[in-house]
């Protein structure tokens, strides 16, 4: 019987139109529905609940008894599994032990004793790369990732009853959760804004308003987009579910992948000291720039939506990067700034997402950008103020931008 609240999230206000892909793998309408109305109202934005069609849905990806013939074949090595109790992972070396396999030894075998010992304990027991070890999974993960035009993985929780294995945390993916054996209790946040890249546990007063309760059992799908804090524990037995993760490019793999194409394609490298930095350094960059921003469209670049204002970005950045040598480039601030003057005359610049210290020089052009003005780029290096790598820096961080 349910007894958690549950209900799915509405799309948040002003979220644009979706570019969403279709489901042309067919692997989403089972998982989520409606496969155009999921991808127009919650990729990458807001939480789904879908309940099961029926509790054996998902029966032949993954069940315990499969799961107990991985752990017991003595073939697991690290890094395939992890332990977790009470939001800490367990040592490694608790688990593992050394095995002879053919002429060789390895140090890392999982010893099913210990990890079961450890279950029993409470410890959450986690099995990474399960695509990899059960064909149904594996062919699963490649329609998703062929629907969702990025790759997909899968990871297996097996948590003991009446406990809660990872801490209050968000991932830097966006993940299907599909509820296997057992029954979980989840509290799902709203997503943060702006959406945080680096996963990782979040204290109580960082998780913001709940956006859904609800308890899985066997064949409910719960979607939850990265960067949207989130927390579960099993209830009354035992809970086993199966984590897809989309990995969906993020702006900074985006950029250094199209630059080092680029690069690639463009020739042999150049040592700096043969150069002269006044004529021969600018040109190289813009035309390398220039180049890598031709190759754009070459970019395996998913098509959902978020995707292409990802995109755009990366087109932005790349075009400040082209302008660097172009006589007369201004650069005006990507967000607000925030400024603090230290008592040698250094002055912080808060971007929001970082932060960095530049000298006293720098005083005047970092306060013209904090309200709303533009900069030169031969500004940059003026007394060492920052230099043209702290400006590039800057534009791929998306600190600056090309005035209009």
């Amino acid at each position: 019987m349910r007894t958690a609240t549950a209900h799915t999230a509405t799309t948040a206000p002003g979220a644009p139109a979706s570019a969403a892909p279709s489901d042309g793998g067919g692997a989403l309408a089972p998982l989520v529905g409606d496969a155009q109305e999921f991808l127009s109202r919650h990729w990458t934005r807001t939480p789904l609940l879908r309940r099961a069609v029926s509790p054996d849905a998902f029966a032949g990806l993954l069940s315990l008894e499969a799961l107990t013939d991985l752990l017991t074949s003595r073939a697991l090595r690290l890094p395939h599994v992890r332990l977790v109790r009470d939001g800490q992972q367990v040592a490694e070396s608790q688990y593992t032990g050394v095995r002879r396999i053919g002429h060789g030894t390895v140090t890392d075998a999982i010893d099913p004793g210990k990890v079961l010992s450890h279950f029993g304990l409470g410890a959450t027991l986690v099995l990474d790369a399960v695509e990899l070890l059960v064909p149904a999974v594996g062919s699963l993960c490649e329609r998703l990732a062929a629907s969702l035009s990025c790759p997909v993985d899968a990871v297996a929780f097996l948590t003991p009853p009446d406990r809660k294995g990872l801490a209050a945390h968000i991932d830097d993916e966006d993940v299907f959760v599909l509820q296997l054996s057992g029954s979980k209790q989840w509290t799902v946040h709203e997503q943060l804004r702006p959406v945080p890249l680096t996963p990782g546990a979040l204290p109580a007063s960082a998780l913001g308003p709940v956006a859904l309760t609800p308890l899985l059992e066997p064949g409910d799908v719960l979607y939850v987009p990265r960067g949207t804090p989130h927390h579960a524990e099993s209830t009354g037995g035992h809970s086993l579910h199966l984590s897809l993760a989309a990995r969906r490019p993020t702006l900074s793999a985006l950029t250094a992948d199209t630059l080092l194409a680029a690069l690639r394609a463009s020739g042999p490298d150049r040592d700096l000291n043969s150069l002269d930095p006044a004529r021969e350094i600018g040109a190289l960059v813009h035309a390398r720039a220039s180049g890598a921003l031709a190759r754009l469209d070459t970019v395996p670049v998913p098509v959902a939506d978020g995707a292409g204002r990802e995109g755009d970005a990366l087109a932005g950045v790349l075009r400040g990067l082209a302008a660097l040598a172009v006589p007369g480039t201004r650069y005006a601030a990507g967000g607000g700034i925030g400024l603090t003057y230290e008592e040698d005359g250094a002055v912080v610049a808060d971007f929001g997402r970082f932060s960095a210290r530049f000298p006293s020089s720098a005083r005047g052009l970092l306060e013209r950008l904090a309200a709303g003005g533009a900069v030169g780029a031969q500004e940059f290096t003026t007394d060492g103020a920052a230099g043209t790598g702290t400006l590039s820096l800057l534009l791929v961080r998306g600190a600056l931008r090309l005035a209009s």
